[in-house]
């Protein structure tokens, strides 16, 4: 178990000839956070989780070193993008019950999700969430999906393939859908509220049809001159409208096993953007070899603080998150994250360099390749743990358009205009010429 006694050193005899070799051999810890602003102690604390090893570790270490408290609003959230490995949704299950059972903290998993809406006197398909439970959908209802029905239904929505200029899997399976949640944490209500219209719903709560027309999608998107073709439209429209037209009301204490503070009387949402943006700490695990991405982020949120109105703002940074990075204050690096593990009697049990979604695409077409060639026995074919699901996933949502000028066609994937495609890389085919050859850091899309 991940306790105490595992965080910290060993009980060693003063008088011992080793004990020098002791000292030198303890643990790290955390500390104190040191906060910009001394009122920052006081504002809820959120730490983000996405399944590997370093946000893990900030989690427990956190925990254990009392830097987290249930009573002050504290949470631990991960955002599922249905393209994680097998083993990591063993492991963030493994995390969740600890961290619930152990600290009392409350640790949600969250999905993006779409819902019909009013908008402009039509109806449309807008982003949303739901809260999930650690288990397979296809074991129950309520639980997470891992097969890529995410992207599937982003895609659909947003009718192009996410790609190395505009990451927009990031955003809207991961950040937009957290932003959501915490304008409802934040507010002190007893959950997610309904979402969506309420057209389809019936007295006993079930759920039929939607009201947004494919063909109607087709028209508005051939009105506003999109270069797409109408069949593809009509495509992405009728798989949306196999998904539910609204998310019904949900409850925190249903989707934790930890306390949930009581709802606060006529709670609303909390505002995530202006000026009068919801104020709460986001606790990262960005280590500190990982510089670079540490000065992105606060960048990037001293820019949202300064924002004047709700439209003047970074819309993945909310103006009222602090950020702050304890495993990089504190000089913890990638080795001692290892260390931290090894003395732990559970582990992510993925194979090197097969964290956050598998195959992406940020990970470069080289990284690819050999991850592609790497036998892994809990690959699952037909998902994305598999090379060949991006490659057939591509293939099928690909956006052909005239060239600029009217001479050829441009190809538009996952690497960007007329690029290598993927299927290129499950036969095991990448240049070292390649513009995306060497791709990011491990888990760098965030940034």
């Amino acid at each position: 178990m991940v306790t105490a006694e595992l965080i910290q050193a060993e009980n060693v005899d003063q008088h011992s000839s080793e004990s020098s070799l002791a000292v030198r051999r303890r643990p790290k810890r955390l500390g104190s956070v040191p906060y910009r602003d001394p009122a920052h102690s006081e504002l809820p604390h959120v730490v983000s989780f996405s399944g590997g090893r370093s946000s893990a570790a900030l989690t427990f270490m956190a925990a254990e070193e009392g830097l987290l408290d249930a009573g002050r609003g504290d949470i631990v959230l991960f955002a599922n993008t249905s393209a994680e490995h097998p083993g990591t949704y063993e492991f963030a299950a493994e995390c969740k019950r600890r961290i619930e059972t152990e600290f009392g903290l409350p640790f949600f998993w969250l999905e993006f999700t779409t819902v019909e809406d009013a908008w402009r006197g039509e109806y449309w398909r807008k982003l949303s969430y739901r809260l999930v439970k650690p288990i397979p959908i296809e074991d129950d209802p309520e639980g997470f999906r891992s097969t890529g029905e995410l992207f599937e239904d982003l895609v659909s929505l947003q009718g192009m393939l996410p790609n190395v200029h505009s990451r927009t899997c990031t955003a809207k399976l991961k950040l937009y859908p957290s932003h959501l949640l915490l304008s409802e944490w934040l507010g002190g209500t007893e959950g997610p509220a309904h979402s969506g219209h309420y057209w389809s719903v019936s007295d006993d709560g079930t759920r039929g049809g939607g009201l947004v027309s494919p063909v109607r999608v087709a028209n508005r998107y051939a009105r506003a001159r999109g270069t797409a073709s109408r069949e593809s439209v009509i495509r992405r429209a009728e798989h949306l409208s196999t998904r539910p037209p609204s998310r019904l009301q949900q409850y925190w204490k249903d989707y934790t096993d930890a306390p949930v503070r009581a709802a606060s009387m006529g709670a609303v949402r909390a505002p995530m953007r202006g000026p009068g943006a919801a104020p709460h700490v986001r606790l990262l695990g960005l280590r500190a070899d990982e510089g670079r991405r540490v000065n992105r982020v606060l960048s990037r949120s001293l820019f949202a603080e300064g924002a004047t109105t709700a439209r003047c703002s970074v819309k993945t940074q909310p103006p009222g998150e602090r950020p702050y990075f304890p495993l990089h204050d504190a000089g913890f690096i990638a080795e001692d994250v290892r260390s931290f593990w090894q003395r732990c009697d559970f582990d992510l049990d993925i194979p090197p360099d097969a964290g956050n979604c598998v195959f992406c695409f940020m990970k470069g077409t080289q990284q690819l390749v050999e991850l592609g060639r790497r036998r892994d026995p809990r690959r699952r074919s037909d998902t994305p743990s598999d090379i060949g699901w991006w490659a057939d996933f591509e293939d099928l949502h690909v956006r052909l358009a005239p060239k600029r000028g009217g001479s050829g066609i441009s190809r538009f994937g996952f690497f960007g205009v007329n690029a290598r495609p993927f299927s290129d890389l499950a036969d095991g085919v990448a240049g070292k010429e390649d513009r995306y050859a060497s791709g990011t850091p491990a888990c760098d899309c965030t940034d």
